[in-house]
């Protein structure tokens, strides 16, 4: 039973990826530069033995506004998944400097990876941000507050869980789910949007995710956002995007206005016709306009996204103050709007058991039991054609196909994030339809070995037939057995 759960772990770590939401800029990305009217500051800060590095985002000295006298609101930025860099975040960036919010961006910490990352961690870089901000000369050190897209939708509520320092939370796309749950109806939505039938999205989906769980090769895939939201004792701005296909809005914002219990003030703020990541979009997946940043269309802001962002803290803090001075008292607006209309619901996932693993093993043991004895008899010098030999062998060679095929499929389906799975016919896809075949080729198979084995018993002929029994309940927990 070992190796074949060994093989199947190395399969699972080599293919899938981290967890996360938010897909991003793969490819070179130059440095970032701050465009006219704006300042970046090149700054570098500790967390532990993780040295960071970032960017400060002011209004220039000679722009409108940048009055040296005044301490300004400070925020860092928190990336969504994936190795991010300062300009994936450099829309954002320049409209909180340009509204005279001193601005943190940085790089994330290079030990994060599709096998490893750690919230605690991501958590206090962010904190460290934090301290870094409200130990500069023209930043109020108690106007510094966090904003988190998608995954740091989890990260930033974390941080500020964890600090009075912290003055307010900003939120988009964030999930109120757990990270393994989130991304299984992201990828459940990628799969409908290629065609995919709902029934067989869903049975992929969740062998695939069941198995990432289950072999810890899916990083902080049971993290709980609603302890942390319980935690949170700042003023809250969640927004989600209307059209939101990679953390489900309705819950998540459902779930935010409910667990946020410590909060002076929560808004839940839904933008129309939005993305994940407040974009303009035409389906919920792609983006329109705006930057490309290594290579990635990073998209244009959706309509009233920044102000909606920037009024709700200029409200929080209604007037500057001067070289210092402190602030005191806030005002946070707190609104909710309606909660959107979301595509599906979303579904926990279980991880894959022992007893799964077990059968998986041992289907594998009893299949091939049959081409093990023949090499045995061969080396014996034993001849001869066993009963119903043609039926046995193709029982095990669809049998493994089947087997093989479907459980290595559901794993890719994780792993390359649904985007390259597209329905062939009557909506599954072409991989899928060769292993529903090697099934219904096996199970007729196995029809024909149990009438010879009636007739003939053996414990050869026996224990293929015991693989036969077998596929049925593994290819039903697969979702092979049935559309």
């Amino acid at each position: 039973m070992r190796k074949p759960l060994i093989a199947l772990a190395a399969v699972v770590a080599a293919l899938l990826p981290g967890v996360g939401a938010y897909a991003g800029p793969s490819g070179d990305i130059p440095p970032y530069s701050a465009p006219a009217g704006l300042t970046a500051t090149e700054v570098a800060f500790t967390n532990g033995d993780t040295i960071l590095h970032g960017s400060v985002v002011r209004l220039a000295a000679d722009k409108a506004g940048a009055d040296p006298t005044v301490k300004r609101p400070g925020i860092v930025l928190v990336h969504g998944s994936g190795n991010a860099v300062r300009p994936q975040l450099a829309q954002e960036a320049e409209v909180f400097a340009r509204a005279g919010i001193v601005t943190l961006i940085y790089d994330k910490r290079s030990d994060y990876n599709r096998s490893h990352r750690d919230y605690g961690d991501l958590a206090d870089d962010a904190l460290a941000g934090v301290a870094l901000l409200r130990g500069l000369p023209d930043v109020d050190p108690g106007k510094v507050g966090l904003w988190g897209l998608s995954e740091g939708g989890w990260v930033a509520p974390l941080a500020a869980s964890r600090s009075s320092d912290v003055a307010f939370l900003i939120t988009i796309g964030g999930s109120g789910l757990s990270p393994a749950r989130t991304q299984a109806w992201n990828l459940n939505n990628r799969l409908a949007g290629n065609g995919v039938a709902e029934g067989t999205a869903r049975d992929l989906v969740a062998t695939g995710m069941g198995l990432a769980v289950a072999l810890d090769q899916f990083p902080e895939a049971k993290h709980d956002p609603v302890e942390v939201l319980h935690e949170i004792r700042q003023p809250v701005l969640a927004i989600w995007g209307e059209r939101d296909l990679l953390v489900p809005p309705a819950e998540s914002a459902e779930i935010f206005r409910r667990e946020l219990i410590a909060s002076p003030s929560v808004s839940v703020r839904i933008l129309p016709g939005s993305s994940h990541a407040a974009r303009v979009t035409t389906d919920g997946f792609d983006r329109v306009g705006g930057p490309t940043v290594g290579g990635f269309v990073m998209g244009e802001l959706s309509p009233g996204y920044a102000t909606l962002m920037t009024s709700w803290i200029a409200a929080g803090f209604p007037a500057a103050t001067s070289s210092g001075a402190t602030s005191s008292g806030t005002a946070f607006p707190a609104t909710s709007d309606a909660l959107p209309t979301q595509r599906t619901r979303s579904s926990a996932i279980e991880p894959v058991g022992v007893l799964g693993f077990g059968l998986f093993a041992l289907l594998l043991v009893v299949l091939l039991s049959w081409p093990v004895t023949a090499v045995v008899r061969r080396l014996r010098g034993r001849r001869g054609r066993p009963a119903a030999a043609l039926p046995a062998r193709l029982l095990v060679l669809a049998g493994l196909a089947a087997t093989l095929l479907g459980t290595a499929y559901a794993i890719y389906v994780v792993a390359s994030g649904g985007t390259s799975v597209h329905a062939a016919f009557l909506g599954q896809p072409l991989v899928w339809l060769l292993a529903r075949v090697c099934l219904a080729i096996a199970l007729t198979c196995g029809v024909l070995v149990a009438l010879a084995f009636r007739s003939a018993p053996s414990v050869r002929l026996g224990a293929v037939l015991a693989g036969g029994v077998l596929l049925i309940p593994y290819a039903l927990g697969l979702g092979l057995l049935l559309p």
